[in-house]
């Protein structure tokens, strides 16, 4: 898929790469900051490389 890259003076918003992995399942693997999503929390950084 052709995902833009959007940039601005203060902000940089782009595809998620594998050096994003830890930093993603760190996030969604947190019970708390998910508890609103019922798909959430991710056990795995397996999962995390398949989001």
């Amino acid at each position: 898929m052709n995902t833009p890259t959007l940039e601005t003076e203060r902000f940089i918003l782009r595809k998620f790469s594998e050096n994003d992995l830890e930093a993603l399942f760190k996030i969604y693997s947190d019970k708390e900051v998910n508890r609103f999503l019922p798909w959430y929390p991710l056990k795995t950084m397996d999962e995390a490389k398949q989001f």
